[in-house]
């Protein structure tokens, strides 16, 4: 019983230290500006203009 548990306890500890198969992307320098842009003219685009 107590291998079964330990074996158990080596598993969920293995699924929580793989890291995630995400695809490989190349991020720009400027990547959260590009962001607040996009959003700022989706925001304008719903008719909600934001004073800056």
């Amino acid at each position: 019983m107590a291998e079964e548990k330990q074996k158990k306890n080596n598993k969920n500890e293995e699924n929580l230290t793989r890291t995630p198969d995400f695809p490989k992307t190349e991020i720009s320098e400027t990547w959260a500006e590009e962001t607040i842009a996009d959003l700022d003219d989706f925001i304008e685009s719903q008719g909600i203009y934001i004073r800056q």
